[in-house]
């Protein structure tokens, strides 16, 4: 028997036994790690008398000492109270120990997963993840599988359409994985002509071609040891193709000019705002390269379909733009906020950024510090009907808006602030921004 026992504790798994009356006479070396009581304080005791609560909580079924008839196996997660007061979560498995056909006991094999919890938790609750903005579930979803894909060295494929921050899930991907202390090398496939993106990835040697005075590393060379991002890479021509396949196949290539074989240690990252299955069909996109970087594909959704977004990301941007102009952080008006969530958004979180920013420059006048939808680009405004929309694209109320006509407004309310705010076509936070500036109450 002592010999099972030691054999148990060489074993990383924490496990508690007791009898039908809940007494313990087994208690692993690991179960004395993730608890923090130890052997002595446990064995033969009642398991409700040590454990505050049971072990299992309210999922005991040995609360009145009777066996639940339907105890064949359980599993369930349980809420622990570690012995210095540290909330912890367990994963219990729990089995009945036979002693001939009559049940001796139960057996509880359980696992910390605390910082899965956790984790998961944190994942709800993400709004700026590495610089990526959103708290949509369909941005959930992305940083958890950015978080699952930047573990393990294989080519991803992030699909998204122009303007989505390809290149900024790329490089979240590199500083999240093992290759982080490595270079991040991005090259833009679509912006390169054909004649010269071969030398711009594999590099030359001096007199491959006319004006090459000297030799050049390529883009696959510099990423040695890091990640290298092929950015728009459904424009690269079908001949550059065949190249590029071979070259991540085998991560060896030759310098323009030469024919000694370099290896390369990288990961490769690609992306692109076509698609592919379709450029397959065309034939303007090899099959074969297709599979060799899609082995895990990111999509990134565009902004039109995660309006609940706009928000977070305007007032991401307008604290941006607020230190880079060494300026106080505006305020948007509700009826602006109205016109940037209807706008479809084809070129997605960049022109909702130079929307942003030509809003902030267009409000440097107003006084108040407000973005209205008269500071938004007039392609906005074009096609809005919403009639508070239409009167504050037409007046300018706030041009000529004092202390003492707030106190009307707020008179003429009956002392009501978010009804005196709403006379006035002004967020209740500004109607207090004007008091307090006029250290009225």
């Amino acid at each position: 028997m002592e010999h099972l026992k030691n054999l148990l504790d060489s074993i990383p798994i924490a496990i508690i036994a007791h009898d039908l009356n809940r007494r313990i006479f087994y208690f692993s070396r690991y179960a004395e790690e993730i608890t923090g009581y130890s052997r002595e304080e446990v064995i033969g005791r009642d398991c409700h008398s040590v454990f505050p609560g049971g072990f299992c909580g309210s999922k005991c079924s040995f609360k009145s000492k009777i066996v639940v008839p339907s105890l064949s196996k359980l599993e369930y997660n349980i809420k622990f109270i570690d012995k210095k007061g540290n909330t912890k979560y367990l994963e219990a498995k729990v089995v009945p120990i036979y002693e001939g056909k009559k049940i001796y006991g139960v057996c509880a094999v359980f696992e910390d997963i605390t910082s899965d919890i956790i984790n998961e938790k944190e994942v709800e609750k993400i709004t700026n993840f590495h610089g990526i903005i959103g708290k949509t579930d369909k941005m959930q979803r992305l940083y958890a599988q950015i978080k699952n894909v930047a573990k393990i060295s294989v080519p991803v494929l992030i699909l998204g359409e122009s303007g989505t921050g390809k290149e900024l899930v790329a490089n979240t991907i590199h500083k999240l994985s093992p290759r982080k202390d490595g270079p991040f090398v991005a090259v833009n496939c679509g912006a390169i002509p054909d004649s010269l993106i071969e030398s711009e990835l594999f590099g030359y040697v001096k007199g491959a071609f006319t004006g090459a005075t000297k030799s050049k590393k390529g883009r696959f060379e510099l990423a040695h040891r890091g990640t290298l991002f092929l950015d728009e890479i459904g424009d690269v021509s079908p001949a550059m193709q065949v190249k590029l396949l071979r070259a991540i196949q085998t991560l060896t290539f030759e310098r323009l000019g030469d024919s000694k074989k370099i290896r390369v240690d990288i990961r490769i990252i690609s992306a692109t705002n076509k698609d592919l299955s379709e450029e397959i069909l065309k034939g303007n996109f090899r099959e074969d390269l297709f599979y060799r970087i899609a082995v895990i594909p990111l999509k990134i959704p565009p902004l039109r379909e995660r309006k609940e977004d706009i928000p977070l990301l305007v007032d991401h941007f307008l604290k941006e733009f607020a230190i880079e102009f060494n300026m106080d952080i505006p305020e948007i008006s509700h009826p602006a906020m109205e016109i940037l969530k209807r706008h479809n958004w084809p070129g997605n979180i960049r022109e909702l950024q130079n929307v942003v920013q030509y809003s902030l420059v267009e409000s440097f006048e107003s006084s108040l510090g407000v973005i209205e939808p008269i500071h938004l680009p007039k392609y906005l405004l074009e096609g809005q009907v919403d009639h508070d929309i239409v009167i504050h694209k037409k007046q300018k109320p706030r041009k000529n808006l004092d202390i003492e006509k707030v106190k009307e407004a707020i008179e003429n309310a009956g002392g009501n602030k978010v009804k005196a705010a709403k006379m006035l076509g002004i967020s209740r936070a500004t109607l207090y921004r004007i008091l307090a500036k006029h250290k009225q109450k």
